[in-house]
C-alpha cells in the first residue's frame, strides 16, 4: 500500500458549494480513469451525503479523484484524504485522525471521538464545502466508518461529501460497519471501472460482484426483494436473482426492513441516464403488479419528463390517497405535476388545498392564480373554500366577529360548498352533521361557532356547533378544529378543549404540517394560561415558539410568545416578560385580534409589575376599545375589565372602579358561564363598599370554584382574606390566606403568592422557620448567606443532591424563586424578637 496523505485545500470562499453553487447544479463530477468512460458521483445533492466509488487501480485512485473533485468544484472546495492501510483495521479512529488532523496521543471513546470530529467538519464546513474521500475504504477502522456515519447524519446540513473509495473484487472483505453505512439510506454507489479486467488481472472483481450491487439497486427502488420484479428489472433469470439477493443480504447492501416510505438513492447514482431508464421501467413494474399508487409515485419524481399517460393518472391516484395521512407526500407528487403542466388548474387547485395546513401563504398563491385562470365550476368549488380560508389564516381577513360573519355570507346557505341545513336529514345521536370530507362546510360550522362566542352572546349555540365541528372523524383544516376548541375553552369546557388542542398539535407533527403544529400548540398554551396555569402555560409557549413549523408558522408562533410574556408576568418575572415582548416588536400583532388583545394585557401586567399603575391603565383602556370596536364583547376572551377594576379600587378611585365593574357585569349577564360570572362578582367585590365586600367576594370564591380559572379563583380568595383583615376577623383571614397562597405556588402564579405572603405577614403568621423541618433549616439559613451548596454539603455531613432536595423544598414552602428570596425570607437570627416576615405553612 502507498504511504498515507493528508492534504489541506484553503477555501477561497464560504458562499459557493457543491450543492449550492449554479454552476455546480447543472453538472455531475466525474472521475477520470483510463480504460472506460468516466461515471458520475452526484456531489449536487443538496445536504450531507455518502457515496461509495468502486475504482480502478489505474491511476492512484484517491490522488486523483481529489484533484478532479477541485478541478470541478473549483478552488473553494475544501479536500481531505487519505489512505486506509490494511494493518490499520483493527485500530479505532486511526484514519479519522489522519483525516481531520486530530491529535494521536490519547484514545478516544467513541462518544468523545464522535464530538471531535462533528466539531472539526463544523468548523471546516463554516468556510466553505468539504470533501472527506478515503481510499481503500475497504481496511478502514470500524471506528472511523461509524464516526462517518454519525457526520453525515448530524452535521450542520452544509456540503459535506464523503468519498469511500474500494478496490473491485474486496467488497466482502470490509467490516461489519462499512456494510451497514453503504445500506443507509444517504449512501450512493457507483462503478467506475467501466469494464471488468480479465480473469487473473489483480483488480478483477469477484463473480457477480456488479451483478450483486444491481440487484441491490433493483430491489431498493422496487422497496421489494421479490425474485420476479427484480428479475424483470434486472433481466437476470429468477433463479440467477435469488442466488445474487441472498448475498445481498448476507452483505448488508440492504436495510433489514425496506423503507416503506422515500426511495432509498442507492439508484440514483447509476451510470450516465440509465438511473432514468430504471426508474421508468421499475415505475412501470409496479404500476402492472397493482402496487400502491404512492409506491410508483416516488419513483415518478425525480424523472425528468412524464412522458406517458399513466404517469400523469398514477400521481393524481397518489396525491389523493396520500391527502388526508401524508399531505408532505400529495404536495411532492401535486408539485411534480404542476411542474409538468404549469397550467392545470386542476392540479394547482389541489396543491394549494394540500399546502393548507403546511404553508398558507404559498397555499393562498395557487389557489388564487387557479381561480383566477379558469372558469371550471368544479375546480371553483374546490378552490374557494380553501382560498378564503388562507385569508384568516395569514391575517389578510381580521378574525373580528364582521370578518367572520361577511366569510359566512360567501358560504353560507346556497353556496356549493355550504353543509346541508339541520332539517335535511335526521342526524343519529353522537353523529356529526359534517362530513368527514367537507372541509367547507367544516369551515363554515367553525367560523360561525368563534363569531357567537367573540360575540358574547349565546354559549349553547356556540357549543354546539363546536362540537359538531370536533365529532367529524377528520377535519380537513387545522383552524376549523383550533377555533371549535377555543369557543369551547371561552365556554369553561377547558378540559376538553384542550385535549382537542393536544390531539391537534400531535397528528400536524405526524403529517409534518409545520403551520397547523405551531397554531394548535400555540391555542394550547394560551388555553392553559387562561384556566390559571402559568407553568405549565410557559413550558408549552416555550415549545410553541419554537422551530416546529420554521418560518411558515411565524404567525402562530408570534401568539405562542405573546402567551409566554403572559405567563412570565402572572409568575412575578415582569423582566423576563418585557423582554420577550421587546423581541415582538414591529411584527404587528395587531392583524390579528387574539395576538392584539393578549399582547395589550401583557404589556399592561408589565407596567403594574413595574410599579406604573397610569401605564397599565391606559393599556387597558386602550384593550377595552379596540375590542369594543372589533365587535368582541365576551368577558372572558381578556380580563382586562377586571384587572382594570382592581387598579381603580388599589388607587382609591371608588367611582371609577365601579363603573368598570358594572360593564363586566353587563358583558357577563350575555355571555352567562361560571367563570364570567364569577369574575363579575370578584369585580363588584373589590369596588364595593365595605358592608357588601365581603359577601360578594365570598359568592366569588364559591362560584369560580366550580370554574377552570385557578388564577382568577387565587385571586379571590386573596381578595377576600384582605377584605377579612380589614373587618378585623384575623383567623378567618388567615384561612383564606393560606389557601390563595397554596393555589398560587401550586400553578405557577407568582405575583398572587407573593401578595397572599405579604398579607400573611401583615397578620402575624408564622414566620418562615417554622414552616421549615429539622432538616431543611440548616440548609436554607446557610444558603440564604450564600453558602454554595458543595459547602453545604460537606459541613452538614450530606450529598450535594439531598442538599438540592431540601433546597427544592425550601423553595416551595417559601414561596421563593432562589437564593436571592430566600436572603430576604430568612435574615440572620439575632437576639431581637425576629421582625415580621412574610410566611408560609405546608
Amino acid at each position: 500500500m502507498s504511504s498515507s496523505r493528508s492534504e489541506h485545500v484553503q477555501p477561497a470562499s464560504s458562499s459557493i458549494s457543491p450543492s449550492v453553487s449554479p454552476a455546480a447544479a447543472t453538472r455531475r463530477t466525474r472521475l477520470p480513469d483510463a480504460n472506460s468512460p468516466a461515471c458520475p458521483v452526484p456531489l449536487e445533492r443538496s445536504g450531507p451525503h455518502c457515496v461509495l466509488v468502486l475504482l480502478s487501480p489505474d491511476p492512484p485512485p484517491v490522488e486523483a479523484m481529489s484533484r478532479h473533485v477541485r478541478d470541478v468544484c473549483g478552488p473553494e472546495t475544501n479536500v481531505r484524504h487519505t489512505v486506509c492501510r490494511r494493518e490499520e483495521a483493527g485500530t479505532e479512529h486511526t484514519v479519522l485522525r489522519r483525516l481531520l488532523g486530530m491529535s494521536h496521543d490519547a484514545p478516544l471513546s467513541p462518544h468523545r471521538a464522535r464530538q471531535a470530529a462533528l466539531t472539526s467538519v463544523d468548523g471546516l464546513l463554516a468556510r466553505g464545502p468539504l470533501i472527506l474521500a478515503v481510499g481503500d475504504a475497504q481496511w478502514c477502522d470500524e471506528g472511523t466508518l461509524r464516526c462517518v456515519d454519525h457526520l453525515v447524519r448530524d452535521a450542520s446540513g452544509g456540503p459535506l461529501t464523503v468519498v469511500l473509495g474500494l478496490s473491485p473484487g474486496l467488497l466482502s472483505s470490509a467490516a461489519a460497519a462499512f456494510h451497514e453505512l453503504v445500506a443507509r439510506d444517504y449512501c450512493s454507489v457507483v462503478d467506475t471501472t467501466g469494464r471488468q479486467p480479465a480473469a487473473g488481472h489483480p483488480g478483477a472483481p469477484a463473480p457477480r460482484e456488479l451483478d450483486v450491487l444491481r440487484v441491490a439497486q433493483a430491489a431498493a427502488l422496487l422497496r421489494s426483494t421479490d425474485v420476479d420484479l427484480v428479475s424483470a428489472l434486472t433481466g437476470f433469470a429468477p433463479g440467477v436473482t435469488r442466488r445474487l439477493l441472498e448475498s445481498v443480504r448476507l452483505l448488508g447492501l440492504l436495510p433489514g426492513r425496506i423503507p416503506a416510505q422515500h426511495v432509498p438513492p442507492l439508484p440514483e447514482t447509476l451510470p450516465g441516464h440509465r438511473d432514468e431508464r430504471m426508474r421508468v421501467q421499475a415505475a412501470e413494474l409496479l404500476n402492472d403488479a397493482a402496487r400502491p399508487a404512492g409506491q410508483v409515485a416516488d419513483l415518478l419524481l425525480g424523472q425528468s419528463a412524464l412522458d406517458r399517460p399513466w404517469m400523469g393518472a398514477v400521481l393524481r391516484e397518489a396525491a389523493a390517497a396520500a391527502r388526508h395521512d401524508r399531505p408532505a407526500s400529495a404536495v411532492s407528487y401535486l408539485s411534480r405535476l404542476h411542474e409538468a403542466d404549469p397550467g392545470d388548474t386542476a392540479v394547482r387547485a389541489d396543491l394549494g388545498a394540500a399546502l393548507l395546513d403546511i404553508d398558507p401563504a404559498a397555499a393562498r398563491e395557487h389557489l388564487e392564480d387557479a381561480l383566477s385562470r379558469t372558469d371550471d365550476p368544479l375546480v371553483r368549488a374546490r378552490a374557494a373554500g380553501p382560498f378564503r380560508l388562507t385569508a384568516l389564516m395569514t391575517h389578510r381577513l381580521p378574525d373580528t366577529p364582521a370578518a367572520l360573519g361577511s366569510l359566512l355570507r360567501e358560504t353560507g346557505p346556497g353556496h356549493p360548498g355550504a353543509p346541508p341545513p339541520p332539517a335535511a336529514r335526521p342526524v343519529p345521536a353522537g353523529e356529526s352533521l359534517l362530513a368527514a370530507d367537507d372541509p367547507t362546510g367544516q369551515l363554515v360550522v367553525a367560523a360561525r361557532a368563534l363569531r357567537t362566542a367573540l360575540r358574547g352572546t349565546d354559549p349553547g349555540t356556540a357549543v354546539a356547533d363546536a362540537r359538531q365541528v370536533l365529532r367529524s372523524e377528520r377535519p380537513r383544516a387545522a383552524w376549523a378544529r383550533v377555533a371549535a376548541a377555543r369557543v369551547l375553552a371561552l365556554a369553561d369546557e377547558t378540559t376538553n378543549a384542550l385535549d382537542h388542542l393536544r390531539r391537534a398539535a400531535e397528528g400536524s407533527r405526524r403529517r409534518e404540517e409545520g403551520w397547523a403544529e405551531c397554531h394548535a400548540s400555540s391555542a394550547r398554551a394560551l388555553v392553559l394560561l387562561e384556566s390559571g396555569r402559568a407553568s405549565e402555560a410557559a413550558e408549552a409557549a416555550l415549545a410553541a415558539s419554537g422551530p416546529a413549523g420554521g418560518r411558515h408558522a411565524a404567525g402562530p408562533a408570534r401568539l405562542a410568545s405573546v402567551t409566554l410574556a403572559l405567563a412570565l408576568a402572572h409568575r412575578g418575572e415582569p423582566g423576563r416578560a418585557e423582554e420577550v415582548l421587546r423581541r415582538l416588536e414591529g411584527s404587528r400583532p395587531e392583524d390579528s385580534v387574539w395576538e392584539h388583545h393578549h399582547h395589550l394585557m401583557a404589556r399592561a401586567l408589565v407596567e403594574r409589575g413595574r410599579g406604573r399603575t397610569e401605564r397599565a391603565l391606559r393599556l387597558l383602556e386602550r384593550c377595552g376599545a379596540s375590542l369594543a370596536a372589533a365587535g368582541v364583547d365576551n368577558p372572558v376572551f381578556t380580563t382586562w375589565w377586571v384587572l382594570r377594576t382592581e387598579l381603580f379600587a388599589e388607587s382609591g378611585r371608588a367611582a371609577e372602579a365601579t363603573a368598570q365593574a358594572e360593564l363586566g357585569r353587563h358583558l357577563a349577564e350575555r355571555w352567562p358561564t361560571a367563570r364570567s360570572t364569577g369574575l363579575s362578582l370578584l369585580a363588584r367585590g373589590m369596588a364595593a363598599h365595605a358592608a357588601d365586600r365581603v359577601e360578594l367576594l365570598a359568592e366569588s370564591v364559591r362560584v369560580l370554584a366550580d370554574s377552570p380559572d385557578r388564577y382568577s379563583h387565587a385571586l379571590a380568595e386573596l381578595h377576600l382574606g384582605t377584605a377579612l383583615l380589614r373587618q378585623g376577623d384575623d383567623r378567618a383571614a388567615r384561612v383564606r390566606l393560606r389557601a390563595a397562597r397554596a393555589a398560587a405556588l401550586r400553578y405557577g402564579l407568582g405575583t398572587v403568592a407573593e401578595r397572599a405572603r405579604a398579607a400573611l405577614d401583615a397578620v402575624g403568621d408564622r414566620p418562615a422557620r417554622s414552616v421549615l423541618s429539622d432538616a431543611e433549616r440548616p440548609v436554607a439559613e446557610m444558603a440564604a448567606a450564600g453558602t454554595p451548596n458543595r459547602a453545604i454539603a460537606d459541613a452538614l455531613c450530606l450529598t450535594v443532591r439531598t442538599v438540592e432536595y431540601h433546597l427544592t423544598n425550601v423553595y416551595r414552602k417559601l414561596g421563593v424563586n432562589g437564593r436571592a428570596g430566600l436572603a430576604k425570607r430568612l435574615p440572620p437570627p439575632g437576639p431581637c424578637p425576629p421582625e415580621r416576615v412574610p410566611g408560609g405553612t405546608r
